[in-house]
């Protein structure tokens, strides 16, 4: 009967397509259905799987009819798990080389499936009679592979094996019985008493007897039938990055902005919904600085990206994170929680966790960009002005036919940039931004940087390089035996002649112009905008300063196509431009100044 058992007996592993309907539903509209497919259940599967989600899947066994206690000694002695591959289904791999395996990963195991009581199923056809079904319903992590595949699939591949139970594991408390053959310890039932389970005695048989002892029998495993794996299609729902942003503001403690990225994959229609976005440090504390945003609706191909706050623990008693000798750097935790849904009855889960590391190190100049405050007097005004004789009240009407405040700007790639000035006068000395919108309108990804240039170093005149190539170069003194000073004691003493030439003296004076001053200057020196998707766009600021009051104009800002420079080179046509067209700057004097 258990030959028979396990000879009929066969395992599967089944994906439904309906994530929300409970699993007694489910098995009941299959029952009803008819079966024409190799798979156990008439269950709809899914085709498309995503990594990081939280699976539900139904391990399946069929058994032919059997009565109670079979079934219950049947269960007592399985062993059922179900291993997840990934594999790369690439079929110009398998052109190339058909005879090598495509490379395959396991990305989770789930064993000792048979510990919880599953659903048992009963029916009857005319080909396989009476048949026991008995359903499982698990929980598989779908972890990511250790390799990038171009198309990567994953495939479910159940393994049940029965082990017969050991002879002392039946008669462990039966009396040896006549003209039975010793085992190798003549001592071994008493292993199974309490006090010596730790150390359990040892007495060789072959010193009671001259007859050879039994030799130890393996336990007789059955390995059960599986169906054949079925392949279904795996793609990262979303791809997520982490950016760090040191301030140069004066704290107390060292912080970091942290940018996090979240980019919903964009080739497969779905709708997303972020439910949560947890960033925490080992020994720091984060602050977010978006609340209130969660939970987040998204759509395929958008990018959200989340902005947090990371502060330093310090203290004598501080333990460097991660094992790491420097105590600047910290462990950053990050977790993600994602609903889908594809349709009206399938809502994947997917749940994010990884760890990363943050530096705290301190910038090498920290003299770079606005003082601390430990240096900043009092009374000390924030500019000298420019034109001390200039009138305070700036004009502000003669610039009020211009294109200020936004200035918009279309370049040859299909990206569009705007310009927009603040709508009043900004003081001197006192930073002042410009917002910048760019909107990718190609259907190519988009990567520019734009410098602003306040300021273009004008090319010398004429006259200047006439000047510096006619100009007398500076020569030694050439000496002659004859030029001597002779003294009265001692030898004779070269002398060098004395040079005196007018030339030398005003070329070396106009060879070195000095710079005109500046009137504006610009605190941001690049600004990285991408990568942009195709009708994606992206604001960000351009920080200046002015000195001098009156209306001011900068001469450019300059566009650099980084993707065109990458593949073309930087002297390739169209890889730079210039736009001249930029809103005016009305300045007016600090508060300071007029007082």
């Amino acid at each position: 009967m258990e030959a028979e058992l396990y000879k009929s007996a066969l395992v599967d592993a089944i994906i439904p397509s309906d994530t929300v309907t409970d699993v007694s539903e489910i098995l009941q509209a299959g029952a009803e259905a008819q079966n024409e497919s190799s798979q156990l259940l008439v269950i709809e599967e899914r085709d498309l799987l995503f990594f990081d989600e939280r699976l539900r899947t139904l391990a399946v066994i069929r058994l032919p009819h059997c009565d109670e206690a079979v079934l219950e000694s049947f269960l007592s002695q399985l062993s059922f798990k179900i291993d997840v591959w990934a594999i790369e289904e690439s079929p110009g791999n398998e052109q190339n080389t058909p005879n090598a395996a495509p490379p395959r990963d396991l990305v989770y195991s789930a064993e000792s499936i048979q510990k919880n009581e599953p659903i048992v199923l009963a029916s009857e056809t005319a080909n396989r009679g009476q048949t026991l079904t008995l359903v499982w319903e698990i929980e598989i992590l779908l972890n990511r592979p250790r390799f990038r595949v171009p198309q990567p699939a994953i495939i479910l591949i159940p393994s049940a094996t029965v082990t017969a139970p050991q002879r002392d594991e039946i008669d462990k408390n039966d009396d040896l019985k006549p003209f039975q053959p010793l085992e190798a310890n003549a001592l071994e039932p008493m292993r199974f008493l309490p006090g010596l389970r730790d150390s359990p005695p040892y007495l060789a048989a072959s010193r009671l007897e001259r007859v050879l002892p039994m030799t130890t029998t393996h336990r007789h495993r059955v390995h059960l039938q599986h169906v054949p794996s079925r392949r279904h299609r795996a793609v990262p729902a979303t791809m997520s990055r982490i950016r760090y942003q040191k301030v140069n503001a004066y704290t107390t403690t060292p912080a970091t902005v942290a940018l996090l990225d979240v980019d919903i994959i964009p080739f497969v229609r779905v709708a997303a919904t972020i439910e949560h976005v947890d960033l925490s440090l080992k020994n720091g504390s984060t602050e977010t600085l978006m609340p209130g945003f969660l939970p987040m609706q998204a759509r395929s191909g958008d990018c959200i990206t989340f902005l947090y706050r990371l502060h330093q623990k310090l203290g004598p008693n501080r333990t460097p994170g991660f094992g790491l000798v420097n105590p600047n750097i910290d462990v950053l935790s990050i977790g993600i929680r994602l609903a889908i849904q594809l349709s009206e009855k399938c809502h994947p889960f997917l749940v994010m966790n990884w760890t990363t590391n943050v530096d705290f190190t301190p910038v090498l100049n920290p003299s770079f960009g606005p003082p601390s405050q430990s240096i900043q007097r009092p009374n000390r005004p924030t500019s000298l002005p420019v034109h001390p004789d200039s009138g305070g009240a700036a004009s502000v009407a003669a610039v009020s036919t211009s294109l200020q405040p936004a200035v918009e700007f279309d370049s040859r790639s299909g990206v569009s940039i705007s310009f927009t000035a603040p709508d009043i006068p900004v003081r001197v000395g006192e930073p002042f931004a410009w917002k910048v919108l760019v909107v990718n309108n190609s259907a190519k990804m988009a990567k520019i940087a734009i410098i602003p240039l306040p300021r273009i170093q004008r090319q010398a005149t004429q006259t200047q390089m006439l000047a510096k190539r006619h100009a007398p170069k500076s020569s030694t003194a050439s000496f002659h035996p004859s030029e001597r000073r002779h003294t009265k004691e001692g030898e004779d003493i070269d002398i060098a002649q004395a040079i005196v030439d007018e030339n030398v003296v005003y070329a070396m004076h106009h060879s070195y112009p000095v710079p005109p001053e500046t009137d504006l200057l610009a605190l941001t020196a690049e600004l990285r905008i991408g990568p942009l998707a195709p009708d994606q766009c992206h604001e960000s600021e351009i920080q200046m300063v002015a000195f001098e009051v009156g209306t001011l104009r900068a001469d450019a800002m300059r566009v650099v196509d980084l993707i065109r420079e990458v593949e073309e080179g930087a002297a390739a046509t169209g890889v730079l431009a210039d736009i001249r067209d930029l809103p005016d700057i009305v300045v007016v004097k600090a508060t300071s100044e007029r007082d």
